[in-house]
């Protein structure tokens, strides 16, 4: 088995998420789910250790993170997502600590992104829209955009709701109505859904948004928002300061701190767990 068709387990735990959209979407565009469908599993089991399992293929035995993205193999740990080996402490922060977008070949605009600036680093966050924390990071963004893109990617987690609102916002975005992409632009920025719809719209392209729900549990968010820096690095809810988590500028120390650290106010997971 090789290291590139390791990942079929992460379609597998998938499934069962997609199985619920009424048109099951694509594979992600990304070369590394090439291939998924040819492997063979002869079994499965979980272990008693959180977050591991053991994948077994023939005669090989993997031991395999639950998003599919660490895997054991061959007496090494491996990043399956970025094709690099874990051998010293420094990697954990370089390598797993990180998302490398472009390793992955996973574009934004894929997942029904709605961009906001245009400068060259590339940002991208993912959001409820009814969430607070979500609604303080797109106020603060709107001062970056001439020195950063931001790609805004909608995930319904606060219940029905916001399920409804994602799906008729992604649903206006998806069209070719300039008019209506900036409607939808100024809705999200405001955090103001007054008067939308509450039916399913008619016809509608969902696969962008299926795509945006499969790519949040592969990153395995455990709330919103959650971002990823130009450099890779990963943040789960609102920074502090956005402009200095994207400049990576040091954290002032305990004693010097006059702010409380607004993730420390947020239930969602903590930083740099990707």
């Amino acid at each position: 088995m090789t290291l590139r068709r390791i990942p079929l387990l992460l379609l597998t735990l998938l499934g069962a998420s997609m199985a619920l959209a009424a048109n099951p979407p694509k594979p992600p565009v990304s070369d590394i789910a090439s291939g998924l469908l040819s492997i063979k599993i002869d079994g499965m089991q979980d272990l008693p250790i959180s977050g591991l399992k053991m994948v077994k293929s023939g005669e090989q035995a993997v031991f395999i993170s639950s998003n599919g993205r660490f895997a054991f193999y061959g007496g090494k740990l491996m990043d399956i997502w970025t094709q690099q080996e874990i051998k010293e402490l420094a990697d954990i922060d370089k390598i797993a600590n990180r998302i490398d977008l472009s390793r992955m070949k996973l574009k934004a605009d894929d997942l029904g992104a709605l961009t906001v600036g245009h400068g060259k680093g590339q940002v991208l966050v993912f959001i409820d829209p009814r969430c607070p924390y979500c609604g303080k990071v797109m106020k603060d963004l709107q001062a970056l955009q001439d020195q950063y893109t931001f790609k805004l990617v909608m995930v319904p987690i606060l219940g029905p709701e916001s399920q409804n609102i994602v799906v008729q916002l992604a649903c206006q975005l998806g069209t070719n109505d300039t008019k209506a992409k900036g409607a939808v632009r100024e809705r999200l920025l405001k955090q103001d859904y007054a008067g939308l719809p509450t039916e399913p719209p008619v016809q509608c392209n969902k696969e962008p948004l299926q795509k945006a729900v499969v790519t949040a549990k592969l990153f395995d968010l455990k709330g919103v928002p959650f971002l990823i820096a130009p450099d890779g690095r990963t943040h789960s809810g609102a920074p502090e300061s956005l402009a200095d988590w994207l400049a990576d500028k040091p954290k002032p120390s305990s004693s010097l701190a006059t702010t409380p650290d607004t993730n420390a106010q947020n239930a969602n997971a903590p930083e740099n767990k990707p």
